[in-house]
Formats: structure tokens, C-alpha cells, sequence
């Protein structure tokens, strides 16, 4: 498995903090055994706690320090938006192997799932743009070798009163904040000293506030920095950062040399819902593509107000975004502004419906796709398809979700909707059952705003498998109450089939009894509507259904059904999975011969088509039948062993003792 390293590099030019450096080499050496380190990394905006703590984990890459790689989670608020804790945390599991089918649902569950594992493995969990204790806690591991690293602009008390160590990093003083222009600036910078202590007060020894001022005397061979000072002096102090007139003057002086193009895609920049964003995304903002865009994004970035990440990611610091969106608010007025963000909503609502049918195939109920697709041509194409887009949502997901609550702001309600439903292939993969919850509410209050009745109980009957695995059945059974009522009062039978389904699954967990009766409705009008794969699918959780419930006979006549029907269909998948419950079927109707040959059946068709989670459960419906049968015994537990240890699941060590006890009986 490829080990983490999750954290992008720090800036190129990273000058003193050499005292606050020495700090972390002793905060590092001073651990204690069987504790965890935790660092608290606080200090103003703008003071540089990112850049410090990035350099810090390159120092600790050089000297191999955490073999187990390490992780990175951003808790900053997206347009109003925080990552909650439980999708944070289901990011590191994947990161560390963990599959989705394994992944556990609470917070609680993936927080004891990340220190049974970091507990094995020395990892670095790195959370920038804390707000508050609540948020880190669920992260602490469990091993003396694995570290924990937050940055802060509050306090965090709460921590530190349980022996987290603080690393407050002040503003750069004047020796210090020199030292930066001049090595930034060379000898030009170093031969007016007065001048460049002016500056480095007039920045308030804000690192972001000293790069830029830097940059711009770059960009200026001529320009003295008592020039440069007097600019900012004299300059606008208008947009406000913190109460920081002086330090947004830096970025209006910056701002004032920019030539109008680069000027007016700086101010856009600033509208942009998300956290960071590709050159392709930015050419839609701004509506400028080629020569123009690429010679405005170096000038951004060599003006220092732009900052570009080791994955050719585009981002403004928290402070310039503001001083940005201030003046394309002034400058451009609201009627551009709305129009810049309205052309990235419609290009990613176009990107994520794509690669939801790239992810989870075109036979899947969708409400009206062919209206966001169109004519377009979609991006993910060939055998990779499927991996490229179910990484591009990995990849965009917090950006996502902030562009479909922009979208509901501008009320592009439709765009809102459709943007949830592409989503929920993304969360149905990874099992970001919160981030699932939010952005289906969001959709389902477009739809109805949008009247469109059908996505609207298509977004409430689906999301009722996150509510239903975060172990809240009451909301579940509330969504899809409301789901069945909207459905049945459209001619959509395909929906309303649907939705009977979700209702089925639900049903399997709160009415077991009732569960067959409405699979049976769903059948009946899948049926109807012609509809192969969904009569296939539900028939097979209907004979899941009554095998759970003891009927192991008529599970068999309908899973023997649904068998023929998923074959038809052509889905590996669904085809493994319902061999392996008919091979439990006859297991209990006392056919052991019969069951042994369906569930290696099962076995082989999931390990083909790259099932490892549905292959164990194949194998270990097996394992009883192989009693007499010492060699298979090995065999199988050594292949359950094997997949849950590559699935990151903590069932490992339980198959491992079960073979190393079966080797032991038969060795003596």
C-alpha cells in the first residue's frame, strides 16, 4: 500500500522561525511512552502557523520519522461550510487503506478504527484551521510513535489542559521581519535598513503582508523600498482585514500595480465558493482561457497575492480572498460577480454529472440527466474512467458542496438539486454519510423551491441509507415518508419503484415483517416499467430478506429468480453477491455440496471483478462447509486474513488467530 503524504509542501522561501523550529525538534524528542504527541500551533492570521507547520512535517519526511506517512485535514469554513469530524475522519481511514465497505459509520467507530490503527503505525495527522477541541480529540492516536499537529488561531485551552503543547508563533519582529524582505529582495532591500524596518511595521510582521510587499518590489527593479513604503502610506485603507488598515494597504499597493486583466481575474478570485481551485476552473470564473489566463496567473503569483501548491492548485490566503472579494464587490458590482459564479456552477453541475455516470454506470435512476449532459463531451472516458471521476469528487468534494450552497443562494435551485444528486455517487463510494446528509437537504429544499416534485423525493428516499447507517432510523423513516407521498403523487413508476425500495431496505432494519410485502410492491412496478436491473436488484434483497427472516426455501426460489435476471444485466457485483446468499440458502435448507459449489462460484466471479469486501463474506459463508476439509480450511482463512488486512478492517487478527489455531491442531 502507498504510504500517505497528504500534506502539500511548504513555500520555497521559508526564512527564520529557526528559534520556533528548535521548539518542535524538542517537542518532538521529549515524547513520553505509550502518549501521543500533540501539538497546539496558534498565532494571528497571516502570521505563517500553515507554512510553519508544512515545513515542519518536511523535516520530518527527511528524517523518516512517521513510516506510517501522514494526513492532512482541513477544517477551514468553505462559504460558510466546516468539514465535520466524521468524513474528516473517513478520509484518513481511506488514505490508510481502510475500504468503504469496512468503514465504520459513527464518529465514534472511525475515531476507535484510526487508533487501533495508528496504534501499529507511526502517522502524523496534521488539522489546519481548527475552531474548536471537538474537532482534533477524535484524531488523537493511540501510539507513543504517532503525533497529532493543529494550527489555530484560537486558543484551544482545552487541549493544552489535557498536556497538549502550545507553539504560539508571534508576529516576525523587526531583526526578523528584515531578515525575510532581504532574503527575499537581495542587496536592494539590504542597503535601505531603515526603510525596510518601516515596512516590515507598516505589515505588521505578518509574513503574507511581507511577501507581497517583497513581490512587488521584485516586480519593480527600480522601485525603492522607501517608495514602496510611502505608496503603502498614502495609499487605500478601505478594505479592511481584522481591523488591519495598514496590512491591507500592502495588498491594495500590490493590487494597483496589476495590469486590468490580471486585475480583474485577482477580483473574481475572490468570489470563488471553494477553498482552491484548477486552472480549468479558473478560466470559467473569469471567462478567459489560453495565452491571457496563463500570463495573468504568473503575474498573480509573482505578485505574491496568488498562491500555487505543489498540485498546480490556485488559492488566496484567508485575508487577500477578502481584500478580492471587497473590490470585485466594488469595482465589478454584484450583476458580474453573480455572473462569474454562476458559470463555475454550471460547469461543475455539467463535470459532476459525468462523473456520476462514469462512477456508477447509466442504468442507474437518475432524475432527467440528459438534460445536464446535453451535447457535452464528458472528461472521463476509456478504462480509467471510473477511477478518474470517482477521484476528481474525492478531490473537489469540500468545493463541491460550497458551490451547490452558492448555487442555492443565487437560487439556481435546479442546479442545486442536480449538483446533490451527482454528489450521492461520491458519498455512496466513500461513505461521507455527513457531507451525504447535507447536501441532500440542501437539494431536496431546491428541488421543491424548483418545483420539481420527482428530485425532490428521489434526493429524501436515497438519503435514507446515510441517516439509516449513521444510526438515525427516525429521520430515515421521516425522509422517506415524505419521499413516498411526492413520488406517488407524479407517473414516474421508475421513481416511486425506487423509492419502495429504499423503503424495503429501511424496513429490513426497523419492520423486518413488512420488509418482503413492500419488495414485492417495488418488483411489481419495476416491472411495469420494463425495468431489468431494478427488478433484478430488488429481488435480490427481497430473498436477502427472507433468508435473514428464516424462509430459507422461498429465498432460494427468489434468489434462483434474481440469479437469471442479474445475469441478464451483466452486474459482477450484484451477480457475486446474490450467489453468495443463495449458497447461504441452501447451506440451511441442508444441501452442503450444493452450497460449497455456489459460494466457490460466488468466490471467483467477485474476486475477478475486484470485489475484496464481498469475496470474504463469500469466503467465510464457506468456512463452515469445509469442516473435513483441513487444506480448504487453511486456504479459506489464509484469503479472509489476506482481504481484511488489505480492506484495513480490524477482522485481521481474528481470522489470523482462527488459522494459526487450526494450524496448531493439525501440526500436533
Amino acid at each position: 500500500m502507498v504510504v500517505p503524504q497528504e500534506v502539500p509542501l511548504g513555500p520555497r522561501d521559508f526564512v527564520n522561525r529557526e528559534v520556533d523550529l528548535a521548539r518542535m525538534e524538542r517537542f518532538w524528542a521529549s515524547r513520553s511512552p505509550g502518549v501521543a504527541q500533540l501539538g497546539v500551533c496558534t498565532g494571528l492570521p497571516g502570521v505563517g502557523k500553515t507554512a510553519f507547520i508544512r515545513r515542519c512535517v518536511q523535516r520530518f519526511r527527511d528524517a523518516k520519522v512517521f513510516s506510517g506517512g501522514d494526513l492532512h485535514v482541513e477544517f477551514a469554513s468553505v462559504d460558510g461550510i466546516v468539514p465535520s469530524v466524521a468524513d474528516a475522519l473517513a478520509s484518513c481511514l481511506f488514505a490508510l487503506g481502510v475500504a468503504k465497505d469496512v468503514m465504520p459509520s459513527t464518529v465514534a467507530g472511525r475515531a476507535n478504527h484510526l487508533r487501533s490503527i495508528t496504534a501499529r503505525k507511526p502517522v502524523l495527522i496534521v488539522l489546519e484551521d481548527v475552531t474548536d477541541a471537538a474537532q482534533v480529540l477524535p484524531f488523537v492516536p493511540n501510539g507513543a510513535d504517532s503525533a497529532v499537529l493543529v494550527t489555530s488561531s484560537a486558543q484551544l485551552s482545552e487541549l493544552l489542559a489535557e498536556g497538549a503543547e502550545s507553539i504560539r508563533l508571534e508576529p516576525l519582529d523587526d531583526a526578523s521581519g528584515a531578515h525575510l524582505v532581504v532574503s527575499l529582495v537581495g542587496a536592494r532591500a539590504e542597503a535601505e535598513p531603515e526603510a525596510v524596518g518601516q515596512l516590515v511595521r507598516l505589515c505588521s510582521g505578518l509574513p503574507v503582508a511581507l511577501k507581497v510587499a517583497a513581490s512587488r518590489l521584485l516586480a519593480r527593479p527600480s522601485l525603492r523600498v522607501r517608495d514602496l513604503v510611502a505608496e503603502i502610506e498614502g495609499g487605500r485603507s478601505g478594505f479592511a482585514v481584522g481591523g488591519k488598515d495598514k496590512v491591507s494597504a500592502v495588498f491594495a499597493v500590490a493590487y494597483d500595480a496589476l495590469d486590468p486583466v490580471s486585475a480583474r481575474i485577482y477580483r473574481l478570485l475572490g468570489m470563488f465558493a471553494g477553498r482552491d481551485l484548477t486552472p480549468d476552473t479558473l478560466a470559467r470564473l473569469v471567462d478567459v482561457r489560453g495565452d491571457a489566463l496563463n500570463v495573468a496567473v504568473e503575474t498573480l503569483i509573482e505578485s505574491g497575492l496568488l498562491n500555487e501548491d505543489s498540485g498546480n492548485r490556485l488559492s488566496l490566503h484567508a485575508m487577500v480572498r477578502r481584500h478580492a472579494r471587497q473590490l470585485a464587490l466594488s469595482e465589478d458590482g454584484a450583476e458580474e460577480c453573480e455572473a462569474a459564479v454562476r458559470r463555475v456552477v454550471t460547469y461543475w453541475v455539467t463535470t459532476a454529472a459525468f462523473a456520476d455516470l462514469a462512477v456508477l454506470g447509466a442504468r442507474r435512476y437518475r432524475v432527467d440527466p440528459e438534460v445536464v449532459t446535453g451535447r457535452a463531451k464528458s472528461p472521463f472516458l476509456g478504462a480509467a474512467a471510473k477511477g478518474e471521476a470517482l477521484a476528481w469528487l474525492d478531490r473537489e468534494r469540500a468545493n463541491l458542496l460550497a458551490v451547490q450552497r452558492a448555487a442555492a443562494d443565487l437560487e439556481m435551485h435546479d442546479e442545486s438539486w442536480r449538483l446533490a444528486e451527482a454528489l450521492s455517487a461520491l458519498y455512496v463510494t466513500r461513505r461521507y454519510l455527513v457531507d451525504w446528509t447535507e447536501s441532500s437537504d440542501l437539494g431536496a429544499t431546491s428541488a421543491r423551491v424548483a418545483g420539481n416534485v420527482r428530485a425532490e423525493a428521489r434526493l429524501r428516499s436515497f438519503v435514507s441509507r446515510a441517516w439509516t447507517d449513521l444510526g438515525d432510523l427516525g429521520r430515515a423513516g421521516e425522509e422517506l415518508d415524505r419521499a413516498l407521498v411526492l413520488a406517488e403523487g407524479t407517473t414516474d413508476r421508475r421513481l416511486i419503484a425506487s423509492v419502495w425500495e429504499m423503503l424495503g431496505r429501511y424496513r429490513d432494519h426497523t419492520d423486518p415483517d413488512s420488509a418482503a410485502e413492500t419488495y414485492q410492491r417495488a418488483i411489481a412496478l419495476f416491472t411495469q416499467e420494463s425495468d431489468t436491473r431494478g427488478v433484478a436488484f430488488t429481488s435480490f434483497f427481497l430473498g436477502s430478506s427472507h433468508r435473514h427472516a428464516g424462509l430459507h426455501e422461498q429465498a432460494e426460489q427468489i434468489l434462483r429468480n434474481a440469479l437469471e435476471q442479474i445475469r441478464e444485466v451483466g452486474d459482477a457485483r450484484m451477480l457475486g453477491r446474490c450467489l453468495t446468499e443463495l449458497g447461504n440458502a441452501l447451506r440451511a435448507t441442508g444441501r452442503p455440496e450444493e452450497a460449497r459449489q455456489t459460494l466457490d462460484e460466488a468466490i471467483e466471479i467477485l474476486h475477478q471483478d475486484g470485489q475484496p469486501y464481498y469475496e470474504a463474506t463469500a469466503q467465510e459463508s464457506l468456512l463452515p462447509l469445509l469442516e473435513a476439509d483441513e487444506d480448504r480450511t487453511r486456504s479459506c482463512l489464509r484469503a479472509l486474513t489476506d482481504i481484511h488486512q488489505r480492506l484495513g478492517s480490524g477482522r485481521a487478527d481474528e481470522f489470523r488467530e482462527l488459522l494459526r489455531r487450526v494450524e496448531d491442531s493439525t501440526s500436533g
